[in-house]
C-alpha cells in the first residue's frame, strides 16, 4: 500500500486521463456528449485544477512535490454541480479495465469528495483486484510460482498497480492466464470445464483492458489434447479464443461508433495517424521497414528493458541500471531452475512457445510503429518498457525446465527477499525523486 500514497498524485503515465476516465463511468457517464470544444463529459472544476495542477512538473532539484501542498490539497472539495467540459482524448476506452478503479472512486466519494483522496482510494482498489488475482494466479500453478511471484512484484508492475490505469487488470489476467496454461501442463488428470470457463473470463477481462497481446492465450496449443474431455480440442479451443479476442469488436467498439463523432483526437492534429496509410507507406519499401526496426529496438531496447523493470512517472526517472540488472539476472535464474523435473517439454512444444513470443514481441513494436506513429515516421513513437509486462512471463518460459538443479526448496525465501528489497528501493527512489525536503 505504501507506492499508493508515496507515487504523486497523477504522475503515472496518463494516470490524470485514466483517473477521468474512472470518475466519468463510476458518475454514470457512458456517452460522451460532442460539442464544438471537443467530444467528452462534464467534469468538476475543482477536480480538473488539481489534476492539472500537477501536470508538466520538471522534477529537478528547483522544482519538485511538496508533501505539505499534498496535505493542504486534501481540504478541497469539488462540488458535482460546479463543472467544466473536458474534451476526453480517451473517450472511446471501455470500462471494463477500470472495474477496479470504478470501485474505488464510488467508495472514495462516500467517504470525502477531495481529487487526491478519491484517487488514493481507486489506486488502492486496483492494487486490491491486482494482488488478488495475482495470489490466485501463484497459488493454482504448481510450478513457476516464484517467477510468476517475481514479475507480478517487480517494482514497475507494483508501481503500475498501484497506479489508476488499465495495466492494472491486464497484466493481472495475463499472469492468471499463464497460470492456468503451467498447470495444465503439468496437471495428469483432465482440464475441467470450470476451469476453461475461468480461463475464458480471465482472457475475456485482458482483451477489453487492453488489446494487443493476442498471441500469449494461444499457448494454450502445448498443452496435450489428450488433457481435454472433448474432441478436436485444438481446433475448438483456438475458434473460442479467436471469438474472445473478437468481443470488443463486436461489443464497446460498435457502440462508440454508432454516435459518429467527427474530428481527430487532441494532440495528434499536427500529424497524420492512420494504421492503413502507414502501412501501406512502409510496404513500399520493405527492406527500409525491416531496418527501422532493427535500429529502433537496438535504440530503445535499453530503456524498454529498463521501463519493463522500473522507471517511474512523467519524468521516466528509472531505477539504477545496477540494480535493474540485478533483477533481470535473478528473473532469468529463477526461470531456468522453478521447475518440476518430471515435465519435459517436446521440441514442438517449445518451438510452439518461442514462435508465440517472437509474435507477441513483433506485434507489441509493430503496433507502435504502425498505429501509434506518424505516418512515415521512422521512429517508433511512444515505446515504454511497461507494455512489455504481460510478455514477460512468455519470455521466460523459455527457460522452463534448462537447468537441473537441487535448490528449488530456497526458492520461496530469494523470492521474498529480493522482493521486499526492490520495493524499499522503489519506495527511496520516488521519495527522492519526486518530493523536496520539507
Amino acid at each position: 500500500m505504501k507506492l499508493v500514497f508515496i507515487n504523486p498524485p497523477w504522475q503515472t503515465n496518463d494516470e490524470d486521463r485514466h483517473f477521468y476516465n474512472s470518475w466519468y463511468y463510476a458518475n454514470g457517464y457512458f456517452k460522451p456528449d460532442s460539442r464544438k470544444e471537443g467530444i467528452g463529459n462534464p467534469m468538476p472544476v475543482k477536480m480538473y485544477e488539481q489534476v492539472a495542477g500537477f501536470q508538466g512538473i520538471r522534477f529537478n532539484e528547483k522544482t519538485k512535490i511538496s508533501k505539505q501542498t499534498v496535505e493542504d490539497l486534501k481540504d478541497v472539495i469539488y462540488a458535482k454541480a460546479d463543472t467544466i467540459f473536458y474534451s476526453n482524448p480517451n473517450y472511446d476506452t471501455n470500462p471494463i479495465g477500470y472495474l477496479p478503479n470504478i470501485i474505488g472512486v464510488k467508495l472514495g466519494e462516500v467517504y470525502k469528495r477531495n481529487p487526491i483522496i478519491v484517487q488514493w482510494w481507486s489506486r488502492a482498489f486496483g492494487l486490491f483486484a491486482y494482488l488478488l488475482i495475482v495470489f490466485f494466479a501463484i497459488r493454482i500453478t504448481p510450478v513457476y510460482k516464484n517467477v510468476l511471484m517475481l514479475i507480478a512484484l517487480a517494482p514497475m508492475s507494483l508501481y503500475q498497480s498501484a497506479s489508476v490505469t488499465y495495466d492494472t487488470l491486464c497484466n493481472a489476467t495475463t499472469f492468471l492466464i499463464m497460470a492456468f496454461i503451467i498447470k495444465w501442463l503439468s496437471q495428469k488428470e483432465k482440464v475441467s470445464t470450470r476451469e476453461i470457463s475461468l480461463f475464458c473470463v480471465a482472457l475475456a477481462i485482458q482483451v477489453f483492458s487492453k488489446a494487443g497481446y493476442y498471441f500469449i492465450p494461444f499457448l494454450l496449443l502445448i498443452i496435450p489434447s489428450e488433457k481435454f474431455s472433448f474432441s478436436y480440442s485444438k481446433i475448438k479451443l483456438s475458434i473460442l479464443l479467436v471469438a474472445i479476442l473478437m468481443l470488443p469488436k463486436f461489443t464497446w467498439n460498435p457502440y462508440i461508433s454508432s454516435f459518429h463523432f467527427q474530428g481527430g483526437k487532441p494532440l495528434q492534429n499536427d500529424f497524420v495517424f492512420s494504421l492503413t496509410q502507414n502501412l501501406a507507406f512502409h510496404l513500399k519499401n520493405i527492406p527500409g521497414m525491416i531496418s527501422d526496426l532493427v535500429s529502433n529496438v537496438l535504440m530503445q531496447g535499453k530503456n524498454w528493458i529498463v521501463g519493463c523493470i522500473g522507471r517511474f512517472g512523467y519524468s521516466y526517472t528509472p531505477l539504477p541500471d545496477a540494480w535493474v540488472f540485478m533483477y533481470v539476472i535473478v528473473l532469468f535464474g529463477m526461470a531456468s531452475i522453478d521447475h518440476n523435473g518430471n515435465i519435459k517439454l517436446t521440441r514442438m512444444q517449445r518451438g510452439i512457445s518461442a514462435l508465440l513470443l517472437l509474435a507477441s514481441l513483433a506485434a507489441t513494436i509493430a503496433g507502435l510503429y504502425l498505429n501509434f506513429s506518424p505516418v512515415g515516421a521512422r521512429v517508433v513513437f511512444g515505446g515504454q518498457g511497461r507494455y512489455f509486462i504481460p510478455i514477460v512471463p512468455l519470455l521466460l518460459f523459455q527457460l522452463f525446465g534448462t537447468i537441473p538443479n537441487n535448490a528449488k526448496k530456497y526458492l520461496p525465501l530469494i523470492t521474498i527477499l529480493i522482493s521486499i528489497l526492490f520495493l524499499y528501493k522503489t519506495v527511496a527512489v520516488i521519495d527522492d525523486t519526486f518530493y523536496t525536503a520539507n
